[in-house]
């Protein structure tokens, strides 16, 4: 039917639900005194610790100050290419980030959300108003603002905004495959697909799952069977040449993925499968159940047209097969683990159901489905809308005012019962609704209570939610501390000097905000190894954190640190304080190393298996020629009680003393996969030794999340100490093993003399590096702190060689006797070859394009049958392997897991 409305009528169809969108978050952002309307902000989890600083380095890109592809500043060299698409850093979105003081980058997450959740009303929108015309526009508008305020969009908004980019663009890339399927025309579905994946592979291989699913349902139950070969087609040629535009950033991020500590777990695809088969029923905690059925919440309206419409209809047994195959889709992951891990690649970490707004999509466009066909007379009396404004305006009121007074505090099991009743009651009002007025029910009504619905959500989860338990790395001002430190302390930026906060207090990615290098990082992605020889040199371990803690002041001396910046005093003999203000003070480090050294190339030779001591005695000979060791174990005797292990030492010479305690049976997972976890405090001479921790400078049990490895005890020159370690039960005593070693200051010294005259001059751009230094006929290898990869590019005087990888954490170059003139520079492993195939499927859509338009070929139908055959048949095996095995597995697992209860109960 031709459409007669001006310009600016549709326009002002299509803005309104944007606008309502817009009033609604401002008010929250009012009320809850969010930036700009005040001081509190949105973020809190990865929105603080990962996304802030990494859309800083965004922020330098866009300003020509970075690398897009590399990040200098962490980790001690870090490839990025996964983070650019894990992170949605090329979403047009981004593009208002330009915009905004790189000092309130973490600040502008809520505008960026805003925005976000208002082009998602116009996409939802848009897509019901093409596939279900015939509503009536008030309930367009309410399926659309259900989709802009579900649950997963209002829980995941402020921890992880990167996501709401794809949850914007979703009925966009669902209204081109529509008309793909529709029409035949595969352009605008195309486009979509490759700005999907350009945007965040991880969600778009989801929503491509989804499609896929959702397609195999359409064509077996709905479509006609002559047009299943062209709609397997359409959906082949389609995806792929979609996937193969966005190869210049999929093929790098894949390259990356596939050599990093994320790339997999070393087992084969059956045992994996098998562990997820295992894990066919959910067994989450308090605040992961929370999250698994949030993703229902504001939907009840929808269930409940659903439910009518099932009912209505049940004699159209393809269209009701149909819709509750969508329904089975969407659902099962919520209750099935097994389904679930499988939408997620096999493994998740913190957020439940990463695919949650697939939920929404599909509930709302079933719903829409019925509606249409139920109620496509129903209108809102203006009148009546203006009065139920003015009672949900006075409500959302009176709930803002009600939840602003409430104290803080970890409510999440009562906050859980409060969202499910009011769920069940708007589910059983809507359905009581429709059952007794039919089609002319009061909508009116029903606007007023969704709108409230959906604003009790809204209003209590945008923000930190005041019914959370929060850890200290998930709530914080670690961004803005990091602005204000480098700002008042005046720390320089530089690629070379780099910088450590031993206490931890600037949280992980703190050189990205400084600009300024250090080994600390949480980007994602670290080289497969990075992490654990980071371990073996003594510095902390969790989770995919590189962290200052811990480490030597010869490490610190080997990787070139030359300041600290802290909030505990740091040790004289180490540093000296440089100035201060506030908390903070900026120290210079007393031993410095040059940058590169030139070291004798058998080190590559080297057995680095070994422990923290062993590898700094490989380093100190390497770089002294010296035959004795500048780390040794100390003579002491020992006494024990049931609960205490007390040392008495003796220092012979000058010695920096690192003591290590670990879990005999958990010696390379994580602290909290002990229970030595905060366990045991450490005393020297009746002193308790500081184990700083994220959240707490002051901490004294020892070992933490993210302070697990060397603690400095102190420096002792001829002298008897004591070091004693008290337990919380005497059972510790039996599974952890205390080491201590003194580091030798005098040869530490010696060290930082021998090299003080040496050669070595640095210079840097965004993607690289130059290194001057001098070689010899025995020290013929440069010993660079910058973690190697394959995507380095190495030049030695002009002549390109192959670096090596030196435990894990350097690169080495073998040069020549005289000055060596080191170039390295950063190219992403599959970058050409991705922008080559985009070039490529560019080239081959065109001239497909052209040769259809000017001659009468087609497709033969052989290629369209091959399609459909292929199509189908692992269309089969995905429902078999994804959900018939899992759902099935689920029963004895669920059995299995109630027995255990009982078993335990009892």
């Amino acid at each position: 039917m031709k459409d007669n409305k001006s310009l600016f009528q549709r326009v002002k169809l299509y803005a309104i639900p944007g606008l309502i969108t817009c009033a609604v978050i401002v008010f929250i952002y009012v009320f809850k005194g969010i930036w700009p309307f005040g001081a509190n902000r949105i973020d809190y989890f990865d929105n603080m610790q990962q996304v802030a600083p990494l859309y800083a380095h965004l922020w330098d890109w866009m300003h020509g100050k970075a690398s897009l592809w590399f990040d200098w500043y962490t980790g001690f060299g870090t490839n990025v290419s996964m983070s650019i698409s894990a992170f949605s850093m090329l979403s047009p979105f981004n593009l208002l980030l330009y915009l905004f003081p790189r000092t309130l980058i973490l600040e502008s997450i809520s505008i960026l959300t805003l925005v976000k959740m208002i082009f998602m009303a116009v996409a939802m929108y848009a897509y019901i108003n093409k596939k279900y015309n015939r509503l009536s526009y008030n309930m367009k508008v309410v399926f659309s603002l259900m989709y802009t305020f579900c649950g997963y969009t209002v829980l995941y908004g402020s921890c992880f905004t990167p996501w709401m980019d794809i949850v914007a663009l979703f009925p966009l890339l669902m209204l081109a495959y529509e008309n793909m399927m529709q029409t035949g025309k595969k352009l605008f579905y195309i486009i979509m697909v490759a700005i999907i994946f350009i945007i965040n592979y991880y969600l778009g291989a989801m929503s491509l799952v989804y499609i896929f699913l959702i397609s195999g349902a359409y064509v077996l139950l709905m479509s006609k069977k002559e047009k299943i070969k062209e709609h397997a087609w359409n959906l082949g040629i389609g995806t792929v040449a979609g996937l193969g535009l966005s190869c210049f950033v999929l093929v790098p991020v894949m390259m990356q993925l596939s050599g990093s500590q994320r790339g997999g777990s070393g087992q084969g695809i059956v045992s994996q499968y098998i562990g997820w088969i295992k894990s066919a029923i959910i067994s989450d905690g308090q605040m992961a159940a929370f999250q698994r059925w949030m993703m229902l919440y504001g939907m009840a309206f929808a269930a409940a047209v659903i439910i009518m419409g099932l009912k209505k209809f049940k004699e159209e047994k393809n269209t009701i097969r149909y819709m509750i195959s969508l329904l089975l889709i969407s659902l099962l992951p919520i209750v099935v683990e097994g389904i679930n891990l499988m939408w997620h690649f096999g493994s998740y970490n913190g957020y439940t159901l990463r695919n949650g707004y697939i939920v929404a999509f599909t509930l709302i466009t079933v719903a829409a489905y019925f509606a249409q066909r139920m109620f496509e007379e129903v209108t809102a009396d203006k009148k009546q809308l203006v009065k139920q404004l003015v009672i949900f305006v006075v409500a959302a009121a009176v709930y803002a005012v009600i939840y602003n007074i409430i104290p803080s505090n970890d409510i999440i099991l009562a906050a859980f019962i409060l969202f499910i009743a009011i769920f069940i009651a708007a589910f059983i009002f809507y359905n009581k609704k429709l059952k007794k007025d039919g089609i002319g029910f009061d909508f009116n009504t029903i606007i007023a209570i969704v709108a409230i619905e959906v604003f009790i959500g809204a209003y209590s989860l945008i923000g930190p939610p005041k019914f959370y338990e929060y850890e200290p790395y998930q709530y914080g001002d670690y961004v803005q501390a990091a602005n204000e430190v480098k700002d008042s302390l005046d720390i320089e930026e530089s690629v070379t000097e780099r910088i450590v906060n031993p206490d931890i207090s600037l949280n992980a990615n703190y050189p990205l905000i400084l600009r300024r290098s250090a080994m600390s990082s949480f980007t994602a992605a670290l080289q497969s190894d990075t992490q654990s020889y980071s371990k073996k040199f003594g510095y902390s371990k969790y989770f995919l954190w590189l962290l200052d803690s811990g480490g030597t002041v010869f490490t610190n001396s080997l990787f070139h640190v030359t300041q600290a910046v802290n909030v505990n005093e740091l040790d004289s003999q180490m540093y000296t304080a440089v100035r201060s203000d506030g908390d903070y003070t900026l120290y210079d480090a007393n031993y410095k190393l040059p940058f590169a050294m030139s070291v004798n190339k058998n080190i590559t030779r080297q057995d680095f298996s070994g422990n923290w001591e062993d590898l700094h005695n490989i380093f100190y000979k390497a770089l002294t020629n010296d035959t004795q060791d500048i780390v040794n174990g100390m003579s002491y005797t020992k006494k024990e009680s049931s609960v205490i292990r007390e040392y008495n030492v003796r220092a012979d010479g000058k010695q920096a003393v690192y003591i290590n305690i670990v879990d005999v049976n958990n010696r390379n997972t994580d602290a909290n996969a002990s229970w030595l976890i905060s366990s045991m405090h450490i005393y020297v001479n009746g002193e308790a030794v500081l184990v700083p921790t994220l959240g707490d400078v002051k901490n004294t049990a020892y070992f933490t999340d993210y302070n697990n490895n060397l603690v400095y005890l102190g420096t002792f020159e001829n002298e008897n100490f004591t070091i004693r370690v008290e337990y919380d039960d005497p059972w510790y005593l039996k599974v952890s093993e205390v080491s201590f070693a003194g580091l030798d200051m005098d040869k530490m010294q010696s060290l930082v003399d021998k090299h003080a005259d040496d050669y070595c001059e640095t210079s840097y751009t965004s993607d690289s590096l130059t290194v001057k230094l001098n070689g010899s006929g025995v020290n013929n290898m440069a010993l660079i702190p910058v973690v190697y990869s394959d995507n380095w590019n190495v030049k030695v005087n002009e002549k390109k060689v192959k670096a090596k990888s030196v435990c894990g954490l350097f690169t080495g170059v073998d040069i020549h006797a005289g000055e060596n003139v080191i170039e390295m520079t950063f190219e992403p492993k599959g970058k050409k070859a991705g922008m080559l195939i985009s070039l490529a499927t560019l080239i081959m859509m065109i001239a497909s394009a052209l040769i259809l338009k000017f001659t009468k070929l087609k497709v033969p139908a052989l290629l369209k049958m091959c399609a459909a055959f292929i199509y189908l048949e692992l269309y089969n095996i995905v429902i078999v392997a994804m959900f018939l095995i899992p759902v099935v597995a689920a029963i004895p697992a669920l059995i299995y897991q109630i027995v255990i209860r009982l078993m335990q109960l009892f």
